[in-house]
């Protein structure tokens, strides 16, 4: 737990609206990352869980390109970690994962690709 939310980290292989649906089956949302802290703490989640594999969180670009936001439909902010040279959209990629090989930055890749998840959910829920 950090900053009254739950985070719990899946090695589950789903895509982005997968992951998204799965994170909804126990009332929360799949995680964001709006400060580096808590950035942070959700790559030395993933890590725990699954060494070096990659994690969606909740953060993509479907509704317009180049327009990032998180699924809770507010904007990025000021706040990113991107990966040098992305996001790039190489092959319509709309939806942004930890990155392993890339020092744990994020990046954009297909939607329908299947990874692991991490998902949050208010501190106060069952």
């Amino acid at each position: 737990m950090l900053h009254e939310i739950c985070y719990k980290a899946f090695n589950t292989r789903k895509t982005f609206l997968g992951a998204a649906a799965a994170c909804g089956e126990d009332g929360g949302t799949l995680a964001m990352p709006r400060d580096p802290e808590t950035n942070a703490f959700l790559i030395f989640l993933c890590k725990s869980v699954n060494g070096n594999a990659p994690f969606w969180f909740g953060l993509d670009d479907q509704r317009g390109e180049g327009r990032f936001e998180w699924v809770d439909g507010s904007a990025i902010g000021s706040y990113n970690s991107w990966a040098p040279g992305e996001p790039n959209n190489l092959g319509n990629e709309d939806c942004v994962h930890y990155y392993p090989t890339q020092k744990d930055q994020w990046n954009d890749a297909s939607c329908g690709t299947q990874i692991g998840f991490i998902c949050q959910a208010d501190a106060g829920r069952p």
